[in-house]
């Protein structure tokens, strides 16, 4: 059926996909164009703008690994979500899978006293969000960017109960999701990238469950303790200034003796 005024019926789907190499092993994506239209950013523009004819006709998604591309073009294609592949199962009632024990993941860390897993699910969900954090951010995408940050909040939560059972699975993921962001995105004196603020936000309010394991955070995460130590620095401002309000047993004592 066609369209009501009389005018041909438009639809992206009617367009000549475009190709996409992606990931390390360079898999060849197919896309329409019209799903790549995000608003204001590059790939509005690399694709209607007077850049459509000036590069190639295949887009170059290779620093991006496929499950990321994958995240991203659903979210491009109109459903404004996309899942996490081992949280889907999951979803419908089904149990996570089974960490499969190697060796040394079976010893026990001798910092905890905790037993060692082999994987994070939800930190590994995190780091997920993280990287389709960057492809948005790379090509100024802000709906995609402002959906993958909070993915990423919502996964704290359960990452925290999850990082008592595995802590040193879930601080290594943790780590891998704040150097993937610091090395994407720039530091500001203005204000803080919003993936930034909220990893950091959080990393510092679960110190004592993260604190064995802060040397993982070190290297490659750029400014990352630099920004650590002012969220710290206030959360214990705001400890003692807490403690200043709070009425101690002598003050209690003096104003209600027969207390």
């Amino acid at each position: 059926m066609g369209s009501l005024d009389g005018k041909a019926f438009e639809s992206i789907f009617k367009e000549v996909p475009r190709k996409a190499i992606v990931g390390k092993n360079k898999t060849i994506f197919y896309v329409q164009p019209g799903a790549l239209l995000q608003g204001n950013s590059v790939l509005t523009a690399r694709l209607t703008g007077p850049w459509k004819n000036a590069g190639p006709e295949t887009l170059d998604w290779s620093v991006f690994d496929e499950e990321t591309i994958d995240c991203v073009l659903r979210f491009c294609y109109g459903q404004r979500k996309y899942d996490i592949p081992w949280q889907s199962d999951i979803g419908k009632g089904e149990s996570e899978p089974e960490p499969k024990l190697t060796e040394p993941d079976a010893d026990t860390d001798a910092k905890t006293g905790t037993s060692l897993d082999t994987r994070s699910y939800t930190g590994d969900a995190i780091v997920l969000h993280a990287k389709v954090y960057s492809f948005g951010h790379q090509y100024l995408m802000e709906d995609l960017k402002s959906f993958a940050v909070t993915q990423m909040n919502g996964c704290f939560e359960p990452c925290l109960k999850e990082c008592r059972s595995s802590p040193r699975a879930t601080s290594l993921c943790l780590a891998e999701a704040v150097r993937i962001i610091y090395e994407n995105t720039l530091s500001s004196n203005t204000k803080m990238d919003p993936a930034r603020k909220e990893l950091c936000a959080f990393i510092a309010s679960s110190y004592e469950n993260l604190s064995p394991y802060f040397a993982q955070f070190h290297e490659g995460t750029g400014n990352f303790m630099v920004d650590l130590a002012r969220n710290l620095a206030t959360l214990l401002q705001s400890f003692k200034n807490n403690r200043k309000l709070c009425p101690t047993d002598r003050q209690r004592r003096r104003h209600h003796p027969l207390t």
